[in-house]
């Protein structure tokens, strides 16, 4: 008389665990992806909104310009100007020269070009990647 095997149902345990370690690679990698876009996403507001601030700091030097020439062409001297609020100054921004309520520290750099006045407006920021700046250049001449 032989004795026959009967199949056995189920799944082997090596079966179960190459299973899991399948599935939880996917939840890994579906978990990685949104955080990068998440960061991503982040990083893009976050310099759309500095180069906001760097528009701001043109518009009103253009309108500075357009009081008074004389004004821009005396602080055209190549020397960074913070520009936390929108009022001149002499002085490069310091350790906690940011623009009120914000994470941006916002300068200007105007040089005599000539006839002209270049422009440029650097709009910094750091966060858990490092530093980060948009960096906006115009050039202002005496239209009137």
């Amino acid at each position: 008389m032989s004795i026959l095997k009967k199949p056995q149902l189920g799944q082997s345990l090596i079966e179960v665990l190459t299973a899991l370690a399948v599935v939880l690679l996917v939840i890994i990698a579906l978990i990685r992806a949104t955080t990068t876009s998440m960061k991503g996403s982040d990083f893009a507001k976050t310099q759309s909104s500095a180069t906001s601030y760097g528009q701001e700091a043109i518009e009103w030097i253009r309108a500075e310009r357009d009081k008074d020439w004389n004004n821009i062409y005396v602080h055209a001297t190549g020397a960074p100007l913070c520009l936390m609020s929108l009022e001149w100054t002499s002085a490069e921004c310091g350790e906690n020269d940011y623009i009120d309520g914000t994470k941006f520290k916002r300068q200007a750099i105007l040089t005599n070009d000539g006839e002209k006045v270049k422009i440029e407006v650097i709009v910094g920021w750091q966060d858990s990647s490092g530093e980060h700046q948009s960096k906006l250049t115009t050039y202002l001449t005496n239209w009137r």
